[in-house]
């Protein structure tokens, strides 16, 4: 991502992402707290149409997707590809495709497969403000993409 795209995600990931939470919890780790309703936002902030639901079956992440009417589709990789807490090494990678000053103002947790993590971002003065994240990872380097979340 160049850098001016970059500062234009941050800024919508601060203007549409930083839905106030209450009861946050530990920010080392996605939770079921985190299971909701996200859409897609572009880098002005606005709706993609490409909605994505992050949910638990019997222990194990799943991450289904769809398109503006459509029916909900597992995006989880094939049978090899469930999702896994992120390391802090592999977080700590996922930060480091933001600005700077983005790294210092914010803690992520993220849980992946090999195609793709989803991550919150929470700022570090204020853990209950934040965010979250869809990065790719099948394209060589970590490529974030903003999210909003929609339900509760």
């Amino acid at each position: 991502m160049k850098r001016k795209q970059i500062n234009i995600f941050c800024l919508s990931l601060a203007i549409a992402g930083c839905a106030s939470r209450s009861h946050i919890p530990f920010v080392n780790e996605i939770s079921d707290f985190d299971i909701a309703t996200y859409a897609l936002t572009q880098s002005n902030g606005q709706l993609t149409g490409m909605q994505m639901r992050l949910s638990k079956s019997n222990g194990k992440w799943l991450m289904e997707g769809k398109e503006a009417n459509t029916q909900w589709k597992n995006i989880s990789c094939e049978r090899g590809c469930d999702y896994r807490t992120s390391t802090n090494s592999e977080a700590g990678k996922y930060l480091a495709s933001f600005p700077a000053e983005m790294q210092q103002q914010f803690d992520i947790a993220c849980i992946q497969n090999s195609a793709n993590a989803f991550c919150r971002l929470a700022k570090k003065d204020n853990p209950s403000k934040g965010g979250y994240v869809l990065i790719a990872l099948v394209t060589g380097r970590p490529i974030p993409m903003s999210l909003q979340r929609l339900t509760q």
